[in-house]
């Protein structure tokens, strides 16, 4: 994440806009009615699955006179090459939503977030939060985040399509492949992946590592401790290479929106989607029924079967005057409070939070969570450098085109991974 280069003119607009006042200072108190300061603070998330975000400020709001908060909302490529622009230009916002591992790392790395480790001391986090959100949230030994969500992995299908078809969730890796072919067979694409930004086809390729590569050769492949030119990783990338070329993903998925395959998935055109704890939101929002599908643990035949993993945060600007700081880590504790998290338990994702209520709207936030139980890794685009996953996204595009083979696809990697090593020398 150390490269601004990525559609830098198309969201530098956009970044100017959204920014505006939020970024001066100078703006940061503001007088109330009564004469008072009033502080004003601005916060950047994501918008899909966010729909109760907006009502939440505006409780905040009214139960925190003093408080003004602005609130901008962006779709996921955007808001991470947004966040991207914004650091390069010292233009953050007082609080941004983010996720772990490389991804969130990258601005405390680079001096950019309030440290929250006395916070966390003094306002009891231990008590509030789950001790993996908050590991996740920790970069160089220091909380640099407050957590929101843990999320969980799995792979999701329509109840319906499957009985249809007399399908069961498989067991093993064999059923799953022999699913993808009936699926293909009754004219269903099995797989409802998009390809476009990578991530979403990065979930079935981390999984399919998972399988081949075994738990212990996963981990020191992500913390690039072993050679990505590997016969795992040559495997990996032929599945991926077999299932392009069986028809298992949709026509065009290297370019397709992942918003796309997710429409197709709901149309029960396509069969298998790699979704998580949020995706119970994501369903009804769509004006569907999330007691309609199911999910189930991808059968990595791998002991122990871990699931894919990662944390959420919102983290506060490390620059903003001590006022808005103070008014960004009340808003935070609001909006990532129990009372918060269960009046809006039915969209809010799987939250960080302990001592929640599952709604009955949210079906599979508990069967997930359940499927880490005996273990998990973190999400493969949180945990590789930035410039590796580029690599890694490359790789999967090219391989789904033919211009790499498998084993030309492993040894861009390795070569990726030598060239982020000497920049670290």
């Amino acid at each position: 994440m150390k490269k601004w280069v990525a559609l830098l003119a198309s969201v530098l607009f956009v970044v100017t806009s959204a920014v505006g006042c939020s970024s001066d200072a100078g703006q940061s108190q503001k007088g109330t009615s009564s004469g008072s300061p009033k502080v004003s603070i601005s916060l950047w998330t994501l918008n899909t699955g966010w729909a109760w975000l907006q009502s939440a400020v505006k409780d905040f709001e009214s139960a925190n006179p003093d408080v003004d908060v602005e609130l901008t909302q962006y779709e996921v490529d955007p808001f991470k090459e947004t966040l991207k622009v914004a650091a390069s230009s010292k233009t953050l916002p007082d609080m941004w939503f983010t996720w772990g591992g490389s991804l969130g790392s990258f601005y405390p790395e680079n001096g950019m977030t309030m440290d929250l480790t006395q916070v966390a001391k003094d306002h009891k986090w231990s008590e509030k939060y789950n001790k993996t959100a908050i590991d996740m949230s920790t970069f160089d030994g220091k909380i640099s985040g407050i957590p929101m969500h843990l999320n969980v992995l799995g792979m999701w299908y329509p109840k319906e399509l499957y009985q249809k078809l007399n399908l069961q969730a498989p067991s093993t890796f064999a059923e799953f492949e022999s699913q993808l072919k009936t699926l293909k067979d009754k004219g269903v694409t099995p797989l409802a992946f998009g390809s476009k930004g990578g991530w979403h086809t990065m979930r079935l390729t981390e999984q399919l590592l998972e399988h081949f590569a075994g738990p212990e050769l996963h981990d020191k492949l992500n913390s690039l401790k072993a050679s990505w030119n590997d016969p795992a990783v040559v495997k990996t990338f032929e599945k991926i290479k077999e299932y392009t070329d069986k028809g298992y993903f949709p026509m065009g998925y290297s370019s397709l929106d992942p918003s796309e395959a997710e429409m197709l998935f709901y149309q029960q055109s396509a069969g298998i989607i790699n979704e998580g704890t949020w995706f119970d939101g994501n369903i009804t929002e769509n004006g569907f029924d999330p007691t309609k599908f199911d999910v189930f643990k991808f059968p990595t035949e791998q002991k122990p079967t871990r699931a894919s993993v990662f944390a959420e945060m919102l983290q506060i600007n490390g620059a903003s005057d001590p006022a808005k700081q103070e008014a960004a880590i009340k808003l935070g504790e609001y909006l990532t409070s129990v009372e918060v998290v269960n009046k809006y338990i039915n969209d809010y994702g799987s939250p960080a939070t302990l001592g929640f209520t599952v709604s009955e709207k949210t079906p599979h936030i508990q069967p997930l969570l359940d499927s880490a139980k005996d273990g998990g890794f973190l999400i493969t685009d949180q945990a590789l450098p930035q410039e590796v996953v580029q690599k890694l996204f490359e790789a999967q595009d090219k391989v789904a085109l033919k211009e790499w083979t498998p084993q030309q696809a492993a040894e861009n990697m390795e070569n990726a991974v030598s060239a982020y090593k000497s920049k670290q020398k």
